[in-house]
């Protein structure tokens, strides 16, 4: 048996790990803060982020569900932004491999499914998804919609940058025969901006925005 780890899910597991550390050193910092004096450094950083966070998910979804799914969206948000522009510090974007976005999406559907079930009751939420039978289509619908989205332009963007590397090492050899490509950190950093900062940060909103909402539709409110 041939077992082969994708590049992307180390990146995944490092990413995930600072993180971690991450966390933990801003906790700490957090903790020994002093709550009378205005926030400076770090401290007003993670705070900044946090209500912004919390500001953005309340004016999507119901103060029940805000508060009970505030921490998963918050993680997810602050690990999508790091992955998708992971390829500025030359990782493989783990959004890019099918596998962790599926992986990502399958929570969030499994999310929205239970919150149906508590909304409709076991009984009238297999009915309501059985029949008509095209109702089976609509319900899997946002786990291929959602983990094909984030995983297309991510990998689109990687596939677009390494050509565009290609194009200016082979238009470097032609301006000066030598096999240093010259060209590409003059140019490539404009297109970076682009594909990895711009499409990353807003294919994260996206994911987050269309997941909150796809829970929110099952608020029995």
């Amino acid at each position: 048996m041939h077992i082969v780890i994708q590049t992307e899910l180390i990146f995944s597991l490092i990413i995930m790990a600072m993180l971690a550390v991450f966390f933990i050193y801003a906790g700490r910092k957090i903790a020994l803060a002093d709550a009378t004096k205005r926030p400076k450094g770090l401290v007003l950083v993670v705070e900044t982020g946090v209500e912004m966070i919390y500001n953005y998910l309340k004016s999507i979804m119901p103060s029940r569900f805000e508060k009970n799914y505030y921490p998963y969206f918050a993680m997810l948000f602050c690990y999508l932004i790091v992955a998708n522009i992971s390829g500025l510090i030359g990782f493989d974007a783990p959004t890019s491999n099918y596998s962790i976005t599926l992986a990502m999406t399958i929570i969030t559907f499994v999310l929205i499914q239970f919150n149906a079930i508590r909304k409709k009751g076991i009984k009238e939420y297999i009915k309501g998804n059985v029949w008509p039978p095209t109702n089976i289509f609509g319900t899997i619908a946002p786990l291929i919609s959602l983990s094909f989205r984030i995983f297309g332009n991510i990998l689109s963007g990687s596939i677009l940058m390494s050509l565009l590397y290609q194009f200016t090492g082979w238009l470097s050899s032609l301006i000066i025969p030598t096999t240093v490509n010259f060209l590409g950190p003059v140019i490539a950093p404009v297109f970076h901006i682009y594909f990895d900062l711009f499409a990353g940060v807003i294919q994260t909103l996206v994911f987050v925005t269309i997941s909150s909402i796809l829970i929110m539709m099952e608020n029995e409110d």
